[in-house]
């Protein structure tokens, strides 16, 4: 999935340094917030709240059309699971994960008016990120002799790179301020640890609502 996401940033990149970018453009610096859901994970709470910011610069690529860079970090706030085991005469088990997801981004983002006059626009944006997913597991046991009871703990970070792509449509509120909603996919390449808590995530979408400052 990755690959696609390559694939659009290099299209929309090439776009922005065409011939037909003239000097007119803007800065610009949004805020996202929402939710995102993962589409490959092996827990019962597959949601969580998430945030980001991003800024960068749209060059004019025609009258309706502004094409530039953008570059931003963000997070999925933590997903939080608890899991007990009980037996009559042996004894019981309860287990706390959580996991949590950062990720850094830089593409391409591209602004599409509709009409010369309209307050309404469309935005396409795609490009890479590198992220890193923080997974840990609180287990305690109490449990009848011989076996032994007590706390356990065990954690893992997973670190590596994905691509990220999404669009929306917005209204500019004033000159310098416009909101949005949004809906963006990312994907997580190598973040598959089968072996570790049967952790997988392989991708996630989130809907989001913007606030974005141009000058």
């Amino acid at each position: 999935m990755a690959r696609y996401g390559y694939a659009a940033l290099l299209a929309l990149a090439c776009g922005a340094m065409s011939p037909m970018a003239q000097a007119q453009g803007q800065f610009f610096v949004m805020g996202q917030f929402g939710e995102a859901t993962y589409q490959d994970i092996d827990a019962d709470e597959d949601s969580a709240d998430t945030k980001a910011l991003s800024g960068g610069y749209r060059w004019q690529a025609g009258p309706y059309v502004q094409i530039g860079l953008e570059a931003g970090t963000g997070r999925i706030d933590e997903l939080y699971e608890y899991t007990e085991w009980r037996s009559q005469g042996i004894g019981s088990s309860r287990t706390e994960t959580r996991l949590e997801t950062r990720y850094n981004h830089v593409g391409a983002n591209a602004r599409f008016t509709f009409g010369p006059e309209g307050r309404l626009f469309g935005i396409a944006r795609a490009g890479y990120m590198d992220y890193r997913v923080d997974y840990s597991e609180h287990t305690s046991t109490d449990v009848i002799y011989p076996w032994p009871s007590g706390d356990s703990y065990r954690s893992l970070r997973i670190e590596d790179k994905g691509a990220y792509f999404g669009a929306g449509v917005g209204i500019d509120v004033t000159r310098y301020l416009s909101v949005n909603a949004m809906v963006n996919a990312y994907a997580f390449d190598g973040a598959d640890v089968p072996y570790f808590g049967n952790i997988e995530v392989g991708t996630a979408t989130t809907a989001t609502l913007g606030v974005e400052l141009h000058f």
